[in-house]
């Protein structure tokens, strides 16, 4: 996929949460969709995925987790696996399950370190929930919570039929009440031919929440390939998605890069970088 030289772009984040309404939603087409589309827009991407289960054990005795080869895969990563993925579980359960049943405790302080040294070497990190908001990742402790302790805004990935209105609302309340910034949500796999729901369902959760819907993506045949980025090149939601996630650069701006930490480290969920 070329990479648009059009117009100069910085990301308005540090980082961003891909959440979802439930499990199997499409969490990762999205995020692994979305770092391809923002690297076709200029910018350097890096992926995360804080925790895993249901990985498996390669013949050298690594634990693989797809959803982390689909997302590094995406970026054309070279970060050390064990920063874009600092737990990965066999079990396929929550990860706070997965974890005891291994006898390991998730420190979020960990996951912390890793995503600032990723967030130090990247212009925006994308990273990838597990579950939905409310699934536990440390103890009591959810998705949801560890994005407010990132100080990252999230998107939500919501299915396209009945029952999403509710579910996407919910997701929306439980992560504002949580102090995180919900920037939009995406209704993934909606069909050639939708009925009164999957037609109504999105304007609907929009005028509820006052939150951006983003785009409907289609049951695609290569999601984890370049169905996403692609759909999104060539959809007029394009425009939608690169205003909640970018800003353009002045041009006097432009400046040799320095190395260490960019400004606007430490910004709140939800703060853009200031010019």
């Amino acid at each position: 996929m070329s990479v648009r030289k059009s117009t100069l772009a910085m990301a308005r984040y540090r980082g961003v949460l891909v959440t979802g309404t439930d499990t199997g939603v499409g969490k990762t087409v999205v995020a692994a969709g979305l770092a391809r589309f923002l690297r076709g827009e200029g910018l350097d991407v890096g992926v995360m995925k804080p925790v895993a289960s249901g990985a498996v054990e390669s013949e050298a005795g690594e634990r693989v987790s797809s959803d982390v080869v689909a997302l590094m895969t995406a970026a054309c990563c070279s970060d050390p696996v064990e920063w874009v993925n600092p737990y990965c579980f066999i079990p396929p359960v929550a990860p706070a399950l997965a974890a005891e049943l291994e006898g390991v405790g998730v420190d979020l302080g960990r996951i912390g370190s890793c995503y600032e040294r990723l967030s130090s070497r990247h212009q925006l990190t994308v990273v990838e929930g597990a579950g939905g908001a409310l699934t536990p990742v440390a103890g009591k402790l959810s998705v949801a919570d560890l994005a407010q302790r990132l100080r990252i805004p999230a998107l939500i990935v919501s299915r396209a039929g009945l029952g999403t209105i509710n579910h996407t609302v919910m997701t929306v309340e439980c992560l504002r009440s949580r102090g995180v910034e919900c920037l939009g949500f995406f209704l993934n796999r909606f069909p050639r031919t939708p009925d009164l729901a999957e037609r109504t369902n999105a304007g609907r959760i929009a005028a509820i929440t006052g939150v951006l819907h983003l785009g409907s993506i289609p049951d695609l045949e290569d999601p984890l390939d370049s169905g996403f980025a692609e759909h999104f090149l060539r959809s007029p939601d394009r425009e939608r998605l690169r205003e909640v996630l970018l800003r353009a650069e002045p041009e006097e701006s432009m400046r040799p890069r320095v190395s260490g930490p960019r400004s606007g480290e430490g910004r709140r969920s939800g703060e853009a970088a200031k010019p």
